[in-house]
């Protein structure tokens, strides 16, 4: 009797191949061979399921990113609605100094999503995926009265997602001067300096 394949979740076992693969080795370095090497199997089975390289990539980061979403809602699950959830939801998506893998992955990402027009709505569909959460985040506070409404919600979210990649970046390459207590120091900074005091 033939074996029954699950495709779907076949595609999301050559997923977190690939994000293995970029984390180790690079994202020039995920190539299709490279790959199937990875999860011992043959360039043909690739080949079933994407058609090209930069296909297999773009489902790749989308896989990773339903990922962090699902590990931010498990972060997050704890909190309160309002200040607190909307804090959590930012120190979470700061990755923590030493991760050079998971770091790698996410520059690979934005280095590609510039030339790449499938990485690029991949990238495009993730910020506008956080950005609403961090608009529910803020609603949230605010409906629970803990700060103003902002003139702008839409310019306040836009700061809040700016603050915390520039935070991201700096992490990513100067680990030593953000240790963990700096960061959630900061990100409350970045909380009173764009929704007010609290």
């Amino acid at each position: 009797m033939p074996k029954i394949v699950d495709h779907a979740r076949r595609r999301e076992e050559i997923a977190a191949l690939t994000v293995r693969v970029i984390r180790r080795e690079g994202a020039a370095s995920a190539t299709i061979r490279r790959i199937a090497q990875e999860g011992g199997f043959s360039v043909g089975v690739l080949g079933h399921y994407f058609s090209a390289k930069d296909d297999l990539v773009a489902f790749a980061f989308q896989w990773m990113a339903t990922q962090t979403f699902k590990d931010l809602d498990a972060a997050v699950a704890a909190a309160a609605p309002g200040v607190a959830r909307l804090r959590a939801a930012m120190e979470f998506m700061v990755p923590t100094p030493g991760e050079p893998s998971f770091m790698a992955v996410w520059v690979g990402l934005w280095d590609g999503a510039l030339k790449n027009p499938a990485l690029a709505r991949v990238h495009r569909a993730y910020y506008a995926r956080w950005r609403r959460r961090l608009r529910r985040y803020v609603g949230d506070a605010i409906c629970q009265g803990e700060i103003v409404s902002p003139r702008s919600l839409v310019d306040a979210v836009d700061l809040l997602v700016s603050a915390m990649d520039g935070l991201w970046i700096g992490v990513t390459f100067e680990p030593g001067r953000l240790p963990l207590a700096r960061r959630r120091t900061l990100v409350a900074q970045v909380l009173d300096a764009v929704l007010g005091d609290r």
